[in-house]
């Protein structure tokens, strides 16, 4: 339960807040709290930090911490002494509910994802397990290589990396979690390098590895040249200088160089193709697109803010010169300690780590620093085993402790940079831990060897045609399978595995072709729901709109007849009143019987039938003109509508 407690306090300490002083200031309060002390000294809180958590912070940290108490008022201070503030520290405590949560369910998860791959872990302590492959930040995770065991992986760790891998692709609260307490880890290592939070970088030259070159060119896994990117970037935003020696960069160009004569020849197979190899192959470039990748290594390099360092490297050199010889045989036995083979390849690559190392200490000329923006010139390597091997060699050759070495690993740089940004240092560390999990869960060059001879066998005996045989030891694909078929155990290979990796690239293509046929019929589905509804909201928009046409004609006409009946009374009705009466006058006048009244009346009768079509004439010449009048009048405060808007 010991590693739990230390990765709890890790995980504490590095994932409370936007500013580290801040999130170690809420972990000391607790200290302060559960054990009720009254008053504190440096020395003592350091103390009780190693001996409750196993975590050793300097003194000049510790005193930093403090301070933050004494400007928020939990701390008193008096002669070197801290008097404390019970009432004010309280506001500072954190609930361990949350860690406990996420531990259990982290655990408990872990088990289950283990019963349904069929891995057996019944006799193994989980939460130790779990604990330790945590904190182990030396090795394996973070330098991206395996230990070459006649066994293969053990399954318990093919079970955690491809659970962490799941947990990465999904984006889910474990994996947050679980990146947390990485980067936590890095954190504490930080301590111990860095200066004030708010550094300036402005003077110090980084020199990147071959390693990290590759990946931010693109060959490795996308996760992580996009980690790498982000720290390039960032280190670029401090006011860094960031090169790559000349050296390194003749290595990565001549790797490349190599890789791209191969990549697209028929005799590629998955067992000799590095990372440059796949990279080509697997982009499907031709010759001529490749020959310009080629060209423009340099001018990508630089479209980063990386420059190439010119050295002329000088074996002759003495002055400020190290000890070339013993750094290596220091790298080899760090290998040997753990159970690394070095081919003659990995070899020359460590000469040339070595030599990057040797060289940062000319640059340097004899100047040392205890804080990192004061080292001036820094290597910063993907592999741990460098950066372990420069510390000790650093504390071998130095009368006091606590330099800077020449070279440090690149997860720690980048938690000294972002020591004041906690979240971009779990985001880089979200990238890079996927790209391990990646990096862990492909097969050891002794499986691809089992596997390409067992195919080489299949096709002389043709077994399997030319096509599938091509596919099987060429395709990406073929090295996922590959683990999950195995699970990284040699024990569970046999002569029939590459034809157990065919069916299951296939049922993986077939499911994931349902999947994209499901996945397109619910969009189609979601389509033609959507086009109803849209289909029934325009008929609905349409009737509201027929309904207000309707009432605003039904309006307009109540108008023209109102207005129309105005103007035909003022300009026919009483004319043809006058005129109606009159007739009526004279007809009374000649009411008598006689040819004259007759003639009279005959005369008034056309008349009045003359005087009914003039009225009707006139009435239809007001009725329009009254429809003319409002027509005009609503066309101009249309208009003038349209003009306000």
């Amino acid at each position: 339960m010991a590693g739990v407690v230390k990765l709890y306090a890790a995980y504490k300490s590095g994932y409370l807040g936007s500013n580290i002083l801040d999130t170690y200031f809420s972990f000391m309060a607790n200290m302060i709290s559960e054990e009720h002390l009254t008053v504190v000294e440096d020395d003592v809180i350091a103390d009780k930090f190693k001996t409750r958590y196993n975590m050793e912070l300097p003194l000049p940290f510790i005193r930093q911490i403090l301070g933050v108490g004494i400007q928020n008022g939990s701390f008193v201070e008096d002669h070197g002494k801290y008097s404390v503030v019970v009432n004010e520290l309280a506001k500072y405590r954190f609930s361990e509910t949350d860690f406990d949560k996420l531990w259990n369910q982290l655990i408990n998860e872990f088990a289950t994802y283990c019963r349904t791959q069929d891995i057996d872990i019944s006799s193994l302590d989980i939460s130790a397990f779990v604990a330790g492959i945590l904190d182990d930040t030396d090795e394996k995770i973070l330098s991206g290589e395996k230990v070459n065991e006649q066994d293969g992986m053990a399954s318990s760790e093919y079970g955690w990396y491809s659970f962490i891998k799941e947990q990465g692709e999904l984006k889910t609260e474990l994996y947050s979690f679980v990146s947390a307490l990485a980067a936590s880890n890095i954190v504490k290592q930080a301590l111990f390098f860095a200066g004030e939070t708010a550094a300036d970088y402005s003077d110090l030259h980084v020199y990147l590895d071959s390693p990290i070159v590759f990946a931010l060119l693109g060959m490795d896994d996308p996760s992580r040249t996009e980690s790498y990117q982000q720290l390039v970037a960032d280190m670029r935003k401090a006011r860094c200088s960031v090169h790559v020696l000349d050296h390194n960069f003749n290595e990565v160009d001549g790797i490349i160089t190599r890789a791209a004569g191969w990549a697209n020849d028929t005799s590629y197979d998955l067992r000799k193709a590095n990372n440059a190899a796949r990279f080509f192959h697997d982009s499907q470039m031709d010759e001529t697109e490749i020959s310009e990748f080629c060209r423009n290594i340099e001018a990508k390099l630089n479209g980063l803010g990386v420059t190439k360092k010119e050295t002329n490297y000088d074996v002759f050199q003495e002055k400020f010169q190290e000890d070339e010889k013993c750094l290596f045989n220091m790298v080899q036995d760090r290998y040997e300690d753990h159970g690394y083979e070095l081919s003659s390849e990995k070899q020359e690559s460590i000469r040339v780590d070595v030599r990057s190392i040797i060289m940062i200490y000319r640059e340097r000329q004899g100047q040392t620093a205890t804080r990192l923006q004061n080292a001036k010139h820094i290597m910063l390597t993907s592999n741990n085993a460098i950066a372990n091997v420069s510390k000790k060699y650093e504390s071998n050759r130095s009368l006091q402790s606590g330099h800077i070495p020449a070279c440090i690993s690149a997860d720690l740089f980048g938690a000294i940079l972002w020591l004041d940004s906690p979240m971009q240092l779990l985001e880089y560390q979200k990238k890079k831990l996927l790209a391990d999990c990646y990096a862990f869960l492909k097969p050891d060059a002794e499986m691809l060897d089992k596997y390409i001879r067992s195919l080489d066998e299949a096709r002389n005996a043709d077994v399997i045609d030319e096509k599938t045989f091509l596919f099987l030891r060429t395709h990406k694909v073929v090295l996922d399978s590959l683990m999950d078929i195995t699970k990284g155990d040699y024990a569970r290979f046999n002569s029939n595995t590459y034809l157990e990796v065919y069916e299951d690239i296939q049922e993986k293509a077939q499911k994931k072709y349902k999947d994209e046929v499901a996945a397109h019929t619910q969009t189609q589905e979601k389509l033609k729901k959507l086009e109803k509804d849209s289909s029934d909201e325009i008929e609905t928009l349409k009737a509201r709109i027929s309904v207000m046409e309707d009432k605003e004609k039904n309006d307009f006409e109540k108008k023209v007849s109102i207005l129309g009946w105005i103007m035909t009374l003022a300009l026919a009705g009483f004319p043809y009143l006058l005129l109606g009466v009159g007739i009526e006058m004279i007809k009374m006048l000649f009411s008598t019987v006689s040819l004259l009244s007759a003639y009279v009346i005959a005369g008034a009768i056309i008349a009045t039938t003359i005087d009914g079509v003039l009225f009707e004439k006139g009435k239809k010449w007001c009725f329009e003109k009254a429809r003319s009048i409002l027509e005009k009048r609503l066309k101009n405060s249309s208009g003038k509508s349209s003009d306000d808007l």
